[in-house]
């Protein structure tokens, strides 16, 4: 028998073995993934739409506040600025509607200074919409030369994204390339010096400018600080995070894809649909050969930029989405070449498994055979114990109803009539005690380890002493020896050992409040084993 056992365990461990290394031989990236990270935006993802719901529920509460009657021109002005910049990373076409809003506003007012921050506000959305020609020309249109401090704040802003989203667009090598980043660098370094020292946006340009220039300690330093002065979901949040991540492309990839996953995180918390934290991740799980997840995040991240509108990010993804996409399908294919390998092997063993079940089950038989004869000759003798208690009972009560008899007979002056009854018998008072003594022997002598075993499930300090009890039980442990041959009627039990039934409620609840599991403590007692206890 235990060589059939060997011979199965030696088949599954090669077959195990076989599927393992099929597994296994597959080519995998060199750096290991941030799975924490990877779960968060997992979950993230799933619970889109409760993020989706609180942009919507904010964007809600400023049309509110622009529709009220009665509001002034200065609110109303402060509030679609408000509606437009929340719009912009988030519904770029929504983003232009209110821009324009701005402007006609704008217009119907004649103000030099909100005409052109209309203008700009319509240039900064259809940045962000991907309509680049006519960004840059509603962009050149403007002039705030005599505006305020914030006015010419605002125009560099909006050129710095409006160059560096057009940057992205042409792409590197070439003379487009050069000249738009000429003029973003101009806009960075124009609010760098007009911006204060401590602001995010600064820390946050500073550090661009830092990586550039292959600084990355310095990079992740200052961008450190602007994590803990902003929350997560807030868009500077997620570009310092995805600032971060380029800090470590070099060093770390590793704490590249976690931070980019914390950046794709942030975005879709605060329902930002431009970002570019998620493509770029998918992208390098491509490259780690974890294409499952990289054609997952993908696509994601096709469906929130075609909600949001964001072109500029779609023309990002297109870029990857060929060889993503032509790679999990190779993935697919190869996976199902695996399955049928994994088939054929699983057939082959269950054929083997059969056979050795065969025999398996000819020597079970064979032992439950055996098992059946010890069953009933363990049945056998429970049955003899109770029939033999009952005997002892019925006896016990019999004498007990003649020692009424005689109360009775002699209070009523029947001396004679109880003469004849009692030279039929002997009664005694001592006789209940001789019967507990006689059940407690015989069981003890049947169970000789019930106590200790008992004790094993009673509270350590509500344990009996094994000693005291050797020859006889009290009545707590009387009562139970009794459940343990399966009698648990409490009126039975009462019967007999001629306890009232509250006396054998009481002693079986007391007992119950020692035990480590109370609710379960009679099936455990009915548990014991029988082997334990003949030991």
């Amino acid at each position: 028998m235990k060589l059939l056992y060997r011979i199965v365990g030696l088949i599954i461990f090669l077959s195990f073995s076989s599927i393992l290394s099929c597994c296994t031989s597959k080519e995998k990236g060199y750096w290991a993934l941030p799975d924490k990270e990877l779960k968060q935006l997992d979950n993230a993802i799933k619970e889109t739409p409760k993020y989706s719901a609180a942009a919507d529920a904010t964007a809600d509460s400023l049309k509110r506040l622009i529709d009220m009657k009665g509001i002034d021109l200065e609110r109303k002005f402060f509030l679609l600025h408000e509606l437009t910049s929340f719009y912009r990373p988030r519904m770029a076409d929504s983003s232009l509607v209110y821009a324009h809003k701005i402007y006609d506003l704008a217009l119907k007012s004649g103000n030099r200074t909100k005409l052109n921050r209309g203008l700009l506000a319509i240039a900064d959305a259809q940045s962000a919409s991907g309509f680049f020609s006519a960004a840059l020309l509603t962009y050149d249109s403007v002039s705030v030369k005599g505006e305020s401090r914030d006015d010419h704040l605002n125009y560099w802003y909006i050129g710095r994204q409006l160059y560096s989203n057009l940057c992205s667009y042409v792409g590197e090598g070439n003379r487009l390339y050069d000249e738009y980043k000429r003029k973003e660098d101009l806009c960075r370094d124009s609010l760098i010096a007009n911006l204060p020292e401590d602001n995010v946006l600064t820390r946050l340009l500073v550090a661009q400018i830092y990586l550039e220039q292959g600084k990355y300690k310095k990079a992740q330093d200052i961008l450190q600080v602007n994590l803990d002065k902003v929350e997560i979901g807030d868009q500077i949040y997620g570009m310092t995070m995805f600032e971060l991540a380029l800090s470590w492309k070099h060093e770390d990839q590793t704490k590249y894809a976690k931070y980019l996953s914390l950046a794709a995180i942030s975005d879709i918390k605060g329902g930002i649909s431009d970002g570019f934290a998620l493509p770029t991740l998918a992208d390098w799980l491509y490259k780690e050969k974890s294409y499952q997840k990289a054609f997952q995040y993908i696509n994601y991240a096709i469906g929130d930029a075609n909600k949001g509108n964001a072109r500029m990010r779609l023309v990002m993804i297109a870029s990857y989405v060929p060889n993503i996409d032509e790679a999990y399908r190779d993935e697919i294919s190869s996976s199902l070449a695996d399955y049928i390998l994994y088939a054929a092997l699983t057939s082959a063993i269950l054929i083997i498994l059969v056979i050795i079940l065969a025999l398996l089950l000819r020597e079970m038989k064979r032992r439950r055979q055996a098992h059946t004869h010890l069953a009933s000759l363990s049945k056998m003798k429970d049955e003899y114990i109770r029939d033999f208690i009952s005997l002892c009972s019925a006896y016990a009560e019999k004498y007990d109803s003649l020692s009424r008899t005689v109360v009775r007979k002699i209070t009523a002056g029947q001396s004679q009539e109880l003469l004849k009854i009692i030279k039929t018998g002997k009664a005694s008072e001592n006789e209940n005690e001789d019967f507990y003594r006689t059940i407690d022997h015989a069981f003890l002598t049947l169970y000789p380890n019930f106590i200790q075993n008992i004790n094993q499930l009673l509270e350590e300090d509500q344990r009996f002493d094994v000693e005291k009890n050797s020859d006889t039980l009290n009545p707590e442990l009387r009562i139970y020896a009794f459940v343990r041959l399966g009698l648990t009627e409490s009126a039975k039990i009462a019967k007999i050992l001629n306890y009232s039934a509250n006396t054998v409620y009481s002693y079986r609840n007391r007992m119950r409040n020692k035990a480590i599991d109370r609710e379960k403590f009679d099936e455990n007692v009915m548990k014991l084993d029988e082997s334990e206890d003949g030991e």
